[in-house]
């Protein structure tokens, strides 16, 4: 655990809840939450990543910069659901 930067598992964790949010607007079966779970979680920590980059808009969680963790994660899930992999 104490290989993994804290921003990242914050941002990991968030992107499962985005993931979550984007299900219960969008989702129909279980197979789509796994799906949506993974790529929010996925897609938040690259943003994430961006997020320490990018001086903090005022949002933010110590190094986690919450909106473009949240626009990544909802960018990534659109974007799949466009191509309908969830």
């Amino acid at each position: 655990m104490l290989l993994i930067p804290p921003w990242a598992a914050m941002s990991a964790v968030l992107g499962g809840m985005h993931g979550a949010l984007f299900h219960l607007v969008f989702g129909h079966g279980v197979r789509q939450l796994l799906a949506q779970l993974v790529i929010g979680a996925g897609a938040s920590t690259v943003g994430g990543l961006a997020g320490t980059i990018i001086p903090s808009a005022g949002l933010a969680v110590g190094d986690t910069n919450l909106i473009v963790t949240a626009i990544f994660a909802w960018a990534a899930l659109g974007i799949a659901r466009l191509f309908r992999l969830c």
